[in-house]
This record gives C-alpha cells, structure tokens and sequence, in this order.
C-alpha cells in the first residue's frame, strides 16, 4: 500500500503572518528524537496557537487542532517585538534510520520554510554521542550560518572535520549558498533512544538565544499514546512508490520558487538532520529505488 500522505506536496498555512520582526524554530525526529522532543514541549508549556498544517489527518489537542507536523505561532514576553513561529512533527516521523523518509521530502518540506524570508531561523536537532570530544566542555554544538554570524556574533563551535547529512546539511549549506541567517543547535545524544538531558540542553540553548522564558526546568512530554496506530502507521509503512516524490520536484511552486532565489539572492532549498549509522543502516536517502 502506498503511503498517500507523502504525496501531500502543499502546505496549509499563510505566509504573510511571517515578516521581518519573525524568528523560525524547528526541530524533526533525528538522532535522540532532540528536535522533536524541544518543539514538543514548547508546543505544551508555552501559549502557542496552531496557523499551519501538514498531513493526511488531524486532531485537537488544548483547544488546538493539529497535524503530523504543525506550525504555530508563539507567545513571547509582552516587552519583546519578537515574533515566532514553531515548526513541530507531533508524529515521529523518521528523519534517521532505516525508516527515515526520503530526502526529497525533506528538501521540499525545508525549500517551503525557508521561502517564508523570515528574520531567521534556529535549528535544533541530535548530534550522535561517539563524535563527542572527550577534551569538550559543553555538550552543545552550534553551526551558524555565515550571515547568522554577522548579524549575531554566534560563532561556530562545531569541530572540523565531522559530517553532517540530510535536513541540517541541506538547510545549512542552502543557508550559505543564499546569506540566510541560519543557526543550528545540536545536542550530543544517544543515538536511538529518546533522549531527554540532551533535549532538556538544547532548550536550554534555545532559551538563551531566543532571551525567552521557556520553561527550561524540566521536559515536558507530548503523549501521543491516542495516536498509536497512527504513529505504527508511519513508522512501518515502506512502500513508498519513487514517483510519490516526483510530485515535490515537478511542482510549479518549485519553479516559481528557484527562479525567485536567483533573483533575490534569499535562499533555496534543504533537508533535516541524519548522519551516517552502523553499516545494517547506512543507506543513500537519493536511491529512491530502495522506497518501491
């Protein structure tokens, strides 16, 4: 059976709300599960309100209805002009692994985020524990973008010589190529298991940048245990037909899209965090074949 909700190459959700005063926070289920377990929180201890959707289906959850992945915007202190806007996957939706969805999906997912020319965007996602140095003082890495660097002063403490695949790469590297402001905030983590300390770090450093009370004191879990078998849905469903992803690369809105980077010289297109894993999951997210 072929998983339809990969086809939904349309995003619901009004652009306009974002301008020039709006930072972008977003986070997916890669290593640790970090990025989705910081949006996740957010989504349940601070006021937010859902503005945008992704997803074959929905739900309300504190007065919000929601989606696989929803976007929000953000309460902030009442003397800030700051606005933000979260982007959260409130399913796992694999990013890393051998269930992990494509990259051409990711691309699409990050090029449509990063086509709202927001003020700039924060990151968040697992960096695997083994890469850390032992001769470290923190448990955080930051990667900025060279424009996030200018405007900010974040200089980047993530080592040379280590790789970064997927959402992040993708998201970095188009944030270079187009001088967007953009930082990645990653927390050394398990690999697979939900991590929680590293998550509870990773907030901590997005609290610090953001100068925003977000209730850094503890974890707060989203149960998603109403949605099981939607949840095994997407874990366990492979049969992904190649030509569901043709539809994000032939869409017009790419075009449209691509022809507006060149002019403005904004930015483009990228992808979510994964690296490479034990040789069982080491797999080349482009071969699409692998996916029919």
């Amino acid at each position: 059976m072929k998983n339809n909700s990969l086809s939904l190459n349309q995003m619901s959700f009004d652009t306009s709300i974002v301008d020039s005063d709006t930072t972008v926070i977003l986070g997916f289920t890669g290593y640790g599960s970090v990025g989705t377990t910081v949006l996740n929180h957010l989504v349940e201890e601070v006021d937010v309100k859902s503005v945008g959707f992704w997803g074959n289906m929905s739900w309300f959850h504190k007065d919000n209805i929601e989606a696989p992945i929803t976007i929000y915007t953000m309460k902030t202190d009442t003397d800030s002009k700051e606005k933000v806007i979260l982007v959260a996957s409130r399913l796992p939706i694999p990013v890393v692994g051998y269930d992990a969805l494509p990259d051409a999906f990711w691309k699409w997912l990050a090029q449509e985020i990063l086509s709202w020319n927001a003020k700039r965007y924060i990151i968040i996602g697992g960096l695997r524990e083994d890469v850390r140095d032992t001769t470290d003082d923190t448990w955080i890495a930051l990667v900025p973008t060279n424009r996030y660097t200018e405007i900010y002063g974040t200089k980047r403490t993530f080592r040379d010589d280590l790789s970064i695949r997927g959402p992040i790469s993708f998201l970095l590297t188009e944030g270079t190529a187009y001088n967007v402001p953009i930082l990645a905030i990653l927390s050394y983590c398990n690999t697979y298991d939900v991590d929680y300390d590293a998550a509870l770090m990773a907030l901590k450093e997005v609290e610090t940048h953001l100068n925003q009370d977000l209730h850094s004191s503890e974890i707060t879990e989203f149960d998603t245990s109403f949605l099981e078998t939607q949840i095994a849905y997407y874990q366990e469903n492979e049969d992904i037909d190649s030509e569901d992803f043709d539809d994000f690369e032939d869409d017009e809105d790419f075009e449209d899209y691509e022809n507006d980077s060149n002019k403005k010289n904004s930015k483009n297109n990228s992808s979510f965090d994964s690296r490479s894993e034990s040789e069982k999951h080491r797999n080349n997210k482009d071969d699409l074949e692998r996916y029919k």
